[in-house]
């Protein structure tokens, strides 16, 4: 497995391979269960919940989304597993059907590291997709983190950047940049 490097929004080379709509991939293809091992091992080493393909450079329709595992803590401090991390491989994936409701999210992307804004999202979308060995499959009212990445991975793989959704430019912040140290006395 291997880091990819991830492109960047802000960077003018980067976005022009970003904002490619993206070819279908056509299955089976041997060398694909590579590239997503690589895409998790990436995607995990930048602390991201989704990935898509052009982000590293490929510009095809395949995206990995892992909503993390859930922990609960128990009396003793001690924490204890309650939800496994779910790993997904979507190829050429589409949504199909929308709630027709939008939330406001506070989104980022790991094309734009610390930078968060609020963008419009569905409440929940069904998607229909290939795995690895081809087999279609249709997710069915993915709603909360699932729904969410679902919608901005897919937007990737339309050449559509995160920082198009939002309505309010001015919700557009760099998170690293907010956290100011305390003053001494405040510290403890």
């Amino acid at each position: 497995m291997a880091i990819r490097r991830i492109l960047r929004i802000d960077d003018a080379e980067d976005r022009k391979i970003l904002k490619m709509q993206c070819r279908p991939v056509k299955l089976p293809d041997r060398n694909l269960k590579q590239l997503v091992a690589d895409m998790f091992e990436t995607m995990h080493a930048a602390n991201g919940v989704g990935l898509a393909a052009p982000q590293i450079g490929i510009p095809i329709q395949l995206c990995i989304i892992e909503i993390p595992a859930e922990y609960e803590e128990r009396p003793d401090g001690s924490l204890v597993e309650v939800a496994p991390a779910e790993p997904y491989v979507l190829i050429n994936p589409r949504i199909v059907k929308m709630s027709g409701e939008e939330v406001m999210r506070d989104e980022g992307c790991l094309s734009l590291p610390g930078w968060y804004g609020m963008v419009p999202r569905q409440t929940w979308v069904t998607v229909e997709f290939q795995d690895l060995s081809g087999k279609h499959h249709r997710l069915r009212r993915a709603d909360g983190l699932l729904g969410w990445a679902i919608q901005h991975e897919v937007d990737h793989l339309n050449g559509i950047l995160f920082t198009e959704r939002i309505r309010d430019l001015s919700t557009l912040r760099d998170i690293t940049k907010e956290r100011e140290p305390q003053p001494a006395e405040a510290q403890g």
